[in-house]
C-alpha cells in the first residue's frame, strides 16, 4: 500500500479533534509556568510536548492513521530541524571560547565606558539593529554582541529580562529587513515578490514598529527603577582588567565572524571557525587565565588543549572572588545547549504527529473557508495562521512557507499585491517565532542569553507589535498595494507556463 492509499484509508479529523492536542499543550505549558516559574526548559516543557504528542497520536490512530505514517511525519520534521540543532551547538562552542579568550569581557569593559543607564536600553536596540542588518542573522547577533550587552546591563542594574527584550527586538529587526536574511529571502520567494520590493514595502510597518519600540525602551531607561548591584561600573571594569588582558585587538575575532556572515558564508562553518579563533585567541591573549583553569603555574601545550577543548564542549568557571563575576564569566559550551536541543527534538515530534494526523491541514482549511472577504480579515487570518504554525511546528521557516502557499491565491483573488502577503508573513511568522518557548528560535535565544522565554516575552515589544502593525495597516487601508486586471492575468499566465514546464 503506497502513501496516498494509506492517507485515503484514514479518516479526516474533525475540527474538535484537531484542536484537542493544541489545547492539551497550552494547558500543560500554563501549568508548568504556574508551578515551576522560569525553570520550564529543564524538562517540564519537553514533557508537555511529549504528552501532547501522545494525545495527537492517539486521535490520529483512532482515525486510521498507521504508526508507520506517524513515524514518517516525525522523521520528516526532525530532518528539517537538523541544521538549527547543529547551529545551536556551534553557538555554545563559540560562546565558551569567546568568554575564555576575553572577547566578551572586552566588549563589556569598553561598553561600560560608552553606555549609560539613561540611554542604555534604546542603545541596545540600535546596536543590535545595526549588527543584525549587517549580518542578516538574529541568532548570531544575540550570541555575540547580545551576550556582551546583557553583561553590561547586569552591571548597570537592569533586569535581565528587560535587556533580553531589547536585544531580541533589535536582532529581529535586522532578521526581517536585511537582504542577507534567510527569512527575508524566503518570504519574498514564497509570496512571489521581488526581494527589494518586499524589503521596501516592509519598511512601511517595520520603521514605525522599531521607532515605537525605541521610545518604549527610552522611557524604561529614563523612568524605570534600577536594581541594586553588588559591584559598581568602575569595580566591574577593574575586576575584568584584573582577570583578563583587555584589548581592542580581541575584536578582530568577532569582526571576522561578522564579515563571513555578511559575505553569506554558511552559518555552521562560520560559527565553528569563530569558536576555533576564540580558542586560539585565548591561548595567545589570556595565558594566565588558561593556566589557572588548567591548574598550572605556567601554561603548557597540554593544559592549553585541555582548557580550550573544555570551553568548547562543557562547563568552564574562573574564581574571581565575586559571585556576580563568577556567574558572568562561567560558560557551559555545547553542553549548555543540550536542554534546548532536547526541547527542539520533542517539539519536532509534536509537529510531525500533527502533520501525519492531518490536524494542521484541517485547521488551516477551516481558516481559509472562514476568512473574511475584507483585506483586514485576510491579513488578520494570515497572521494568526503564521503564529499557529510557529506554535505547532516550532519552526519559523515552515510558518512562512505553508501559510504563504495557502493564502497566495486568496490574496490574488482579492487583488492584493504579493508584497502584502510577503510583508504579513515576515511581520507575523519571523517576528513571533522567538516568543514561543518550544519554537527553535524561542528556545535558542532563551538558552543563549540564560533568560527564560516567558520572562523576556513581555519586553520583546518589536516582536509582538510587528503583526499588530501589519493588521492595523490592513484594516485602516494604509499603504495597501493592489493588483490591476492585467497584472493578475500576467501572473496566472506565468504560473501556467511554469506548471507546463
Amino acid at each position: 500500500m503506497n502513501k496516498e492509499q494509506e492517507i485515503n484509508n484514514s479518516k479526516e479529523p474533525s475540527l474538535l479533534q484537531a484542536i484537542i492536542p493544541l489545547v492539551a499543550l497550552v494547558c500543560l505549558i500554563c501549568l508548568n509556568v504556574i508551578l515551576l516559574g522560569d525553570d520550564t526548559l529543564s524538562g517540564a516543557n519537553q514533557m508537555a510536548l511529549l504528552c501532547a504528542s501522545f494525545v495527537a497520536g492517539g486521535i490520529a490512530m483512532y482515525n486510521g492513521v498507521s504508526w508507520k505514517q506517524i513515524m514518517q511525519g516525525i522523521l520528516k520534521t526532525l530532518n528539517s530541524s537538523t541544521g538549527a540543532i547543529i547551529i545551536l551547538l556551534m553557538i555554545g562552542l563559540l560562546a565558551g571560547t569567546w568568554m575564555l579568550s576575553g572577547v566578551i569581557p572586552s566588549m563589556i569593559y569598553y561598553g561600560l565606558y560608552i553606555l549609560r543607564p539613561e540611554y542604555f536600553l534604546p542603545a541596545v536596540v540600535v546596536i543590535c539593529c545595526i549588527v543584525s542588518v549587517a549580518t542578516g542573522s538574529s541568532w548570531s547577533t544575540v550570541a555575540t554582541v547580545g551576550v556582551a550587552l546583557l553583561g553590561v546591563g547586569q552591571t548597570l542594574g537592569f533586569n535581565d529580562a528587560v535587556v533580553a527584550g531589547a536585544i531580541i527586538s533589535g536582532a529581529y529587526f535586522g532578521d526581517k529587513i536585511s537582504p542577507l536574511s534567510d527569512t527575508t529571502n524566503l518570504a519574498s520567494a514564497t509570496a512571489g515578490t521581488e526581494l527589494f520590493t518586499h524589503i521596501k514595502y516592509m519598511l512601511n510597518t517595520t520603521i514605525p514598529t522599531i521607532l515605537l519600540t525605541i521610545i518604549i525602551f527610552t522611557c524604561i531607561s529614563l523612568f524605570g527603577e534600577l536594581e541594586t548591584t553588588e559591584i559598581s561600573v568602575g569595580q566591574m571594569q577593574s575586576a575584568i582588567a584584573e582577570v583578563f588582558n583587555v584589548s581592542p585587538l580581541l575584536f578582530v575575532v568577532p569582526v571576522i565572524v561578522i564579515v563571513m556572515i555578511a559575505k553569506k558564508c554558511a552559518p555552521i562553518p562560520t560559527l565553528f571557525i569563530g569558536g576555533v579563533l576564540g580558542g586560539i585567541a585565548a591561548v595567545i591573549a589570556q595565558p594566565d587565565v588558561v593556566a589557572a583553569i588548567a591548574g598550572e603555574s605556567s601554561l603548557t601545550a597540554a593544559g592549553a588543549y585541555k582548557v580550550v577543548m573544555q570551553a568548547m564542549y562543557g562547563p568552564t568557571e574562573y574564581a574571581t572572588g565575586n559571585e556576580m563575576l563568577n556567574n558572568l564569566f562561567a560558560t557551559n559550551g555545547m553542553a549548555g545547549m543540550l536542554n534546548t536541543v532536547w526541547l527542539i527534538i520533542i517539539a519536532m515530534v509534536f509537529g510531525g504527529v500533527l502533520d501525519a494526523g492531518r490536524f494542521l491541514e484541517k485547521i488551516t482549511s477551516t481558516l481559509i473557508r472562514k476568512v473574511s472577504s475584507s483585506q483586514g480579515g485576510m491579513v488578520t487570518t494570515t497572521a494568526a495562521t503564521c503564529i499557529m504554525f510557529n506554535m505547532t511546528t516550532s519552526d519559523q521557516y515552515i510558518s512562512i512557507v505553508i501559510p504563504g502557499k495557502m493564502f497566495k491565491d486568496a490574496y490574488r483573488r482579492r487583488r492584493l499585491a504579493p508584497e502584502v502577503l510577503s510583508r504579513t508573513l515576515e511581520d507575523a511568522a519571523t517576528a513571533t517565532s522567538v516568543l514561543i518557548p518550544w519554537n527553535t528560535c524561542g528556545a535558542t535565544q532563551a538558552s543563549v542569553l540564560g533568560v527564560a522565554t516567558i520572562a523576556y516575552l513581555p519586553y520583546t515589544f518589536f516582536c509582538y507589535l510587528s503583526p499588530l502593525m501589519s493588521i492595523l495597516f490592513a484594516w485602516l487601508n494604509i499603504r495597501i498595494h493592489r493588483l490591476t486586471d492585467e497584472q493578475v492575468a500576467q501572473m496566472e499566465k506565468e504560473e501556467r507556463i511554469l506548471a507546463e514546464s
